[in-house]
């Protein structure tokens, strides 16, 4: 990969403008953002999303097969239902396998929420009792995710829990926890802006860097960084709010569905650039590469 020169911020953020306008409108059945719309009331939305976002890794169609086959089971009321669980195992999610996560660890997760919702009132709750008010939401996510883990009942967590419920302070980019502080924060199309309480604002939020974001980030010189981990993730936010200060974040989507709708792929050729916005500034444009490293 050509390396990337000093952005220019200004030509930068044309062309991600330019991008965010043309996939505002991507169809929500490309991510598992859309079991949560399908509630109508706020509790079930931040519980189906919380769902929905832990088990966001693996091919789409996989994803899709696995929240069809949790959030059923858990009634057209998700929160009422978990507030009233017993703790028994549920009908209907016997034997349920998404890649290493089975059903002991999402009984466990389903716990840990339960006890959160009955203490809490919401999981915003929880997450509000540890925020210090920081420049970004790292450090209180860790301390939401630690009071998860202490309620699941599991006094050693499995593989499978501590995959759902990651440590962000051991600096992995713990994706699918930023994204569902994203859907929670955020109020603009497609997020579900539920979390308006406490110093929450969309200024703190950090990109959700996954392979993918990692890539097509590095392809247009938001990071340098060699792997998707927690800084790379703040050194892309950092350049994206130098764009939009009050919610850098609000790229995510486009950047996301580049990868996941395999607009650009590894395989530069097999890309289709020529309908890119940010292709101008791409550094592995197919234009770039048959003329030469810029």
């Amino acid at each position: 990969m050509p390396r990337p020169p000093s952005p220019n911020v200004p030509l930068l953020g044309e062309h991600l403008r330019r991008l965010r306008e043309e996939w505002i409108a991507a169809p929500l059945a490309s991510d598992p953002l859309e079991f949560a719309h399908r509630y109508p009331a706020a509790a079930d939305r931040e519980v189906a999303a919380f769902l929905a976002a832990s088990f966001a890794f693996g091919r789409v169609a996989s994803i899709r097969a696995t929240l069809s086959r949790i959030l059923p089971p858990l009634g057209p009321e998700p929160a009422r239902f978990l507030e009233r669980w017993d703790g028994s195992p549920i009908r209907g999610l016997e034997g349920i396998v998404h890649r290493w996560v089975g059903e002991d660890d999402l009984h466990s997760l389903l716990r840990a929420l339960s006890a959160a919702r009955r203490e809490f009132g919401s999981l915003e709750a929880l997450f509000l009792e540890g925020d210090d008010g920081g420049d970004d939401l790292v450090a209180p996510l860790g301390r939401f995710l630690a009071a998860l883990r202490e309620r699941s009942g599991d006094r050693a967590p499995s593989r499978g829990l501590r995959f759902l419920l990651p440590r962000p302070e051991e600096g992995g980019a713990c994706k699918r926890a930023h994204l569902f502080l994203r859907w929670m924060v955020r109020s603009a199309p497609p997020d579900l802006g539920l979390w308006k309480g406490g110093a929450l604002s969309p200024a703190r939020l950090l990109l959700p860097m996954d392979t993918h974001v990692h890539r097509i980030s590095r392809y247009l010189g938001l990071t340098r960084r060699p792997t998707a981990d927690l800084a790379a993730s703040r050194e892309a936010t950092a350049l994206l709010r130098r764009v939009d200060p009050g919610d850098p974040v609000s790229f995510d989507w486009a950047l996301s569905r580049l990868g996941i709708l395999t607009e650009c792929v590894r395989e530069i050729r097999r890309s289709h650039c020529e309908r890119c916005a940010v292709s101008p500034i791409c550094r592995m444009s197919k234009a770039t590469v048959m003329s030469g490293p810029c």
